[in-house]
């Protein structure tokens, strides 16, 4: 999700040019970043003064050439697209051009594992009412998911296989919504996970998934247990320093009730969250709405999406509104840019790494590398990794109006010169060659005369 870099970039608060252009989209701020992709913030403008704030997925270049990837990216939109749910982000176009890109929702917010880290970072867990509220909203989305359907009717046996904090996106408007079925497996799907091959985040996993056996909507539930876990307790359930440590923990580690690490937490909180984590698929939920039905029924009570919205405002605020004045900024220095003559706007992907963050709970990110583009704004550089030379630019004064500027200067002074130059030739006229030698320069001696020297004697 996003900060302006220290060092190779500049802080956050002074970062705010547009990144380019990616077809019909001006792209403003890079939010998250991972391995295969990025997401920006960007703007599609259309006639009488439309404009729409969008998020795009846009794939590292390196990996177009890879067939297998491209289909597995273009899935992924096939799929999302025809979901359709308050609690889904929502998937608008995708692109397969020179640019392989998706179009979303962009979900003012932030996810659910930079709420868990900021929390841990003030000594603090999330509250519970916060928890169940966003674990009830993600299950929902899921759900709808899952029973996604084709053109005939019937089910498509959509399993998301990453339902993970990182995936589950916290709105200002306290609605939580599920995202990236990047790795989402379907029998309608062109592309087939290789054996052996597995998909997701290994600490999130079901044990069936790690096994690599077949797979269905209660991995999703085992998944969304193991997140509900690490939501309460404030710490992962699964997750340790090595890879080969993980996986044994999700196939063998007994499971202790939330309540062995929160005192307070009632006993049948426990059984919901147990019963999600049943190694056994059978013993599991059955469906995603089986078990927000049986969070709705615990004794704990459950935050209003009015109460969630303040949390994240509160939590994340600082962060988020920094965020959105970067996009502000950079929306209108794109504005202005758009409006001069003759302005084509640069391709914004043309290379693999892009170097300017947003704000994500936060932090301040390091550049990936000393070579990214280096961005400042107020009389700093614009470097770009295409070689072009430096623009010497100011965000908020563009080129045509200080060149309008200097004109009128240059003017003033030639003005000021011819002027300068009639007056004197005036007053030679009129006073004699003694005074204009007067008026040029240091005078002579034999131009003074006695009159010179009667004045320095009496000089103190």
């Amino acid at each position: 999700m996003a900060s302006a870099h220290e060092g190779a970039v500049v802080g956050a608060a002074t970062a705010g040019m547009p990144l380019g252009a990616l077809g019909e989209y001006t792209l403003l701020l890079r939010i998250a970043q991972g391995g295969m992709a990025s997401v920006y913030a960007a703007r599609k403008s259309g006639v009488a003064g439309f404009e729409r704030l969008v998020a795009i997925k846009s794939c590292h270049p390196h990996l177009c050439e890879d067939e297998e990837f491209v289909s597995m990216f273009l899935d992924e939109a096939r799929l999302a697209a025809r979901i359709h749910h308050p609690n889904v982000v929502a998937m608008l176009d995708v692109h397969c051009s020179d640019h392989l890109y998706l179009v979303m929702e962009y979900v003012e917010g932030a996810n659910l594992a930079a709420l868990l880290r900021h929390a841990r970072k003030s000594g603090a867990r999330v509250p519970p009412e916060f928890a169940l509220r966003v674990m009830i909203d993600m299950l929902t989305g899921l759900h709808a998911a899952h029973e996604l359907r084709g053109v005939g009717g019937e089910i498509v046996h959509l399993v998301h296989r990453d339902v993970s904090p990182q995936n589950i996106l916290v709105g200002v408007d306290g609605v939580s919504r599920i995202t990236d079925f990047g790795v989402a497996f379907a029998a309608a799907r062109s592309t087939i996970t290789q054996a052996g091959r597995l998909k997701g985040k290994l600490s999130y996993m079901s044990p069936e998934q790690v096994r690599g056996q077949a797979i269905t909507r209660r991995s999703d539930v085992f998944a969304a247990g193991s997140v509900l876990w690490e939501a309460l307790t404030g710490r992962p359930l699964f997750r340790r320093s090595e890879e080969a440590a993980t996986l044994n923990a999700v196939l063998e580690q007994p499971i202790a009730p939330p309540s062995s690490v929160v005192p307070g937490l009632p006993q049948t909180l426990d059984e919901v969250v147990l019963t999600a984590l049943e190694r056994d698929p059978e013993l599991r939920y059955g469906t995603a709405a089986e078990l927000a039905d049986a969070l709705e029924r615990q004794s704990v009570r459950v935050a209003a999406p009015r109460e969630a919205a303040l949390y994240v405002q509160t939590a994340m605020g600082p962060a988020l509104a920094e965020r959105r004045e970067l996009i502000r900024r950079a929306a209108e220095a794109a504005a202005r840019a758009s409006s001069r003559p003759g302005y084509a706007p640069a391709s914004a992907l043309s290379s693999s790494k892009v170097a300017i963050n947003a704000p994500v709970d936060g932090r301040l990110e390091p550049p990936a590398s000393d070579d990214e583009i280096t961005l400042k704004v107020d009389g700093a550089t614009i470097e770009r990794m295409t070689g072009a030379a430096p623009s010497t630019a100011r965000d908020d004064e563009p080129d045509d109006l200080e060149h309008r500027r200097l004109r009128g200067m240059l003017a003033a002074v030639m003005l000021l010169l011819v002027g300068g130059a009639i007056g004197l030739l005036l007053a030679r006229s009129r006073l004699g060659s003694s005074t204009w030698l007067l008026m040029l320069g240091p005078p002579a001696a034999s131009d003074l005369g006695d009159s010179s020297t009667a004045a320095a004697g009496r000089a103190p």
